[in-house]
């Protein structure tokens, strides 16, 4: 259904109210037919996750009026999903960080060599080739190095 610019916004900041819990709202844009110089239409769908009582509607923004749009929509984007979005687990980031480095620095130890235990196929077979990978750029930067110092001292 298509509805004006400030009916579309008010009733997508309700739909936002009512899906905070278990749905989801889905917003679609996509250039529309009407253009004036450059710009064209912008076309906005609006749509929650339901499969029956659905709530849908849309609305046409004309080039000169996106601007104004814009601005009230994203504050309200804004508003709406900063309290949706979940907290970054800065820990988890910074043990990941540390079990890179200290594997950076064991493939390092051992001039980019490294042993491959266990089967072709199977469990770790994925990080087996991942490691594999990581020391064939350690020895390749390696190489890369000494040909650019040998390069530069004659």
């Amino acid at each position: 259904m298509r509805v004006e610019t400030d009916v579309f916004l008010t009733r997508l900041e309700k739909l936002f109210e009512s899906a905070k819990e278990k749905n989801s709202v889905y917003i679609t844009t996509k250039p529309c037919g009407e253009k004036e110089g450059t710009q064209s239409s912008v076309l906005f769908r609006v749509s929650d996750g339901r499969s029956v009582g659905r709530t849908r509607f849309s609305t046409i923004v004309a080039p000169s009026q996106i601007l104004a749009f814009q601005e009230s929509y994203l504050t309200m984007l804004r508003s709406n999903l900063a309290g949706m979005l979940k907290k970054r687990d800065k820990a988890k980031e910074r043990r990941v960080d540390k079990l890179l480095v200290a594997s950076r620095k064991k493939i390092e130890e051992n001039g980019g060599k490294v042993k491959i235990g266990g089967s072709k196929r199977g469990a770790g077979r994925r990080k087996r080739m991942r490691a594999v990978k990581r020391a064939q750029k350690v020895r390749a930067a390696r190489a890369n190095a000494q040909q650019n110092a040998t390069s530069t001292s004659t």
